[in-house]
C-alpha cells in the first residue's frame, strides 16, 4: 500500500467519524428533552390520559363524575375518537392549573350552571384554606 493511498482511507475515516459525531449529537438533543414534553405534545386526551396527567384522584373517580374532567361534563369541550371520549389540547392544559378553589369560577367559563352539591363543598373548603371569602 502506498502514502497516497493511505492518507485516502484515512480521510475516508475522519469523514465518517465527522458523520457519526453529528448523528450522535442529533441523539443526545433528543434525549436532553424532558419526557413530560413528549406527554403534553398530543392533540387530544382520553379520559385516562387526563387523570394521569391531573392525579390527585383516581382513574374511576374522573370516569364517574364527568363534572371532574375538562369542561365540566359540557359536551361542547369534549370530542369523540374511535368511540373514545376525548378532549383537546387547549381545553386539557386549561383543566390542568384549576383547583378546588377555583373550580365553580372554572364551571361558570364552560358553561356549567347546575355544580353538583358535592364540589360546592369542595370548593367553599379549599376557598376557606387560601383566605378568600365564600
Amino acid at each position: 500500500m502506498n502514502h497516497s493511498s493511505l492518507d485516502l482511507d484515512v480521510k475516508e475515516l475522519q469523514i465518517q467519524n465527522q458523520k457519526l459525531l453529528r448523528a450522535i449529537e442529533e441523539v443526545q438533543e433528543m434525549l436532553s428533552i424532558p419526557s413530560n414534553e413528549h406527554s403534553l405534545t398530543k392533540e387530544f386526551y382520553t379520559v385516562e390520559d387526563c387523570a394521569e396527567l391531573k392525579g390527585a384522584a383516581a382513574l374511576n373517580t374522573y370516569k364517574s363524575n364527568r363534572f371532574m374532567l375538562p369542561g365540566c361534563g359540557n359536551p361542547k369541550y369534549s370530542v369523540f375518537i374511535l368511540g373514545r371520549l376525548a378532549f383537546p389540547h387547549d381545553v386539557v392544559m386549561r383543566w390542568l392549573k384549576v383547583t378546588d378553589s377555583d373550580y365553580l369560577e372554572y364551571a361558570k367559563e364552560c358553561g356549567v350552571s347546575v355544580v353538583p352539591e358535592k364540589y360546592v363543598r369542595l370548593a367553599k373548603k379549599a376557598l376557606e384554606k387560601v383566605g378568600e371569602p365564600i
